[in-house]
């Protein structure tokens, strides 16, 4: 999960809590977390920096103090889903350019593929154990990634 990337294990359980209620206050998520105020509190405003959650504070006549109401920033979070998904596409089709624009080659006994230009420098027999390279046909890998290219790409014009 992204947020786990971003902030930690203890992160993603917060989010998860903030997700059941509307609005959630520092005293609810001590009592359901067991954290301390103060590791709440900084996990929070992280969350908060990376605009995933967001609060609103009322004055409690009674002590004076102010008390926060936390809430998810779903938006928030979609747009650094979509970040991270836009990411990992362009990952995706430098992969698929460098798949469909060499030839490869590999050792059957130690499955350790090779560029053309690598098993040429070898004279087309492998390091390790110096057998005969053979022609790999990637069209699976090929085909594989062009499919997750399209289920990202679609799911990025659902999102808009």
């Amino acid at each position: 999960m992204i947020v786990k990337e971003l902030v930690g294990d203890e992160a993603v359980q917060l989010i998860l809590l903030l997700t059941e209620q509307e609005e959630t206050t520092d005293d609810e998520l001590i009592a359901k977390t067991g954290m301390k105020l103060n590791n709440l509190r900084k996990l929070l405003y992280q969350l908060f920096e990376q605009n995933l959650v967001s609060y609103r504070r009322v004055r409690d006549k009674e002590a004076g103090w102010f008390k926060y109401y936390w809430r998810v920033n779903r938006t928030g979070l979609n747009i650094l889903l979509n970040s991270k998904k836009r990411k990992v596409l362009n990952k995706l089709k430098e992969r698929l350019q460098y798949e469909t624009s060499n030839v490869f080659f590999v050792c059957p006994k130690d499955g350790v593929r090779f560029s053309f230009e690598d098993a040429m420098e070898t004279n087309f027999q492998c390091p390790s154990c110096g057998g005969r390279l053979d022609s790999l046909n990637n069209q699976d890998i090929v085909f594989i990634l062009r499919k997750k290219i399209e289920e990202i790409e679609n799911n990025l014009k659902e999102a808009e």
